[in-house]
């Protein structure tokens, strides 16, 4: 006879459940901080990095709000019901590409203030093109996520800095490969919208040179993925 191997838990799942549990029946309020990983960590007797694996699942399921600089709060909103075993797997897989984002808001939003100084009108209309080529594929997802990711390059090859441009190149390659497995096809149509209207004002900054106007629309540009991740699991 042969029988499956029964595993328990991993320790973010555990986390993920009891703070779950918490959150629930209102011990840990909707829109209450919580305590720093470090305390958090202390407190359930686990490292920091499963700490971190829970909090991105329970952010990507909707049940918290990580606002950077600020800290995670508890959603004001809350799912109307808790997350099957398989949601809840699929939730701490995908918080890997909260991680990336994460990384992504660091070096894009710098690209595009480095852009505003440096961008070429070549490179303008390279970024005009491949606007239109995702406005015109909005119904064909395919074609608007490679018009997507052709923006981005096209932007860190605008900073001028060979080196930049290479670490970005190497972190969209990773966005390719989260691509089919987080089914990000299901995006909503207001995604695609955001998209297209925040890249458009990235472009408007680039064109009158406003660097600290270009990273602020990327940053909403990026963080929209946060608000739908939990919708497509």
């Amino acid at each position: 006879m042969v029988f499956e191997v029964i595993r328990k838990n991993t320790a973010p799942e555990m986390v993920v459940e009891q703070l779950l549990r918490k959150i629930r029946s209102g011990e840990i309020p909707a829109g209450s901080r919580l305590p720093s990983q470090r305390d958090l960590a202390l407190s359930f007797g686990v490292g920091r990095s499963s700490i971190r694996e829970a909090l991105n699942a329970l952010a990507v399921m909707g049940h918290l709000d990580v606002q950077q600089g600020r800290g995670t709060f508890v959603a004001a909103k809350l799912p109307g019901s808790d997350p099957s075993l398989q949601k809840l797997k699929a939730a701490l897989k995908a918080g890997s590409l909260l991680d990336i984002i994460e990384l992504r808001e660091t070096l894009e939003c710098k690209a595009a203030e480095l852009a505003a100084e440096r961008i070429e009108s070549r490179q303008l209309s390279q970024l005009k093109q491949t606007l239109r080529e995702m406005e015109e594929s909005s119904d064909d997802y395919r074609r608007f996520f490679k018009a997507d990711l052709e923006f981005h390059t096209l932007l860190s090859e605008a900073t001028a800095n060979r080196i930049f441009s290479e670490m970005l190149r190497f972190l969209l390659e990773k966005v390719v490969d989260h691509h089919d497995q987080f089914q990000t096809r299901l995006l909503s149509p207001d995604y695609r919208a955001h998209s297209i209207r925040t890249l458009k004002q990235v472009l408007a900054c680039l064109e009158r040179e406003d660097g600290r106007g270009a990273a602020e629309w990327m940053r909403d540009h990026l963080n929209a993925i946060r608000r739908e991740i939990k919708d497509i699991l």
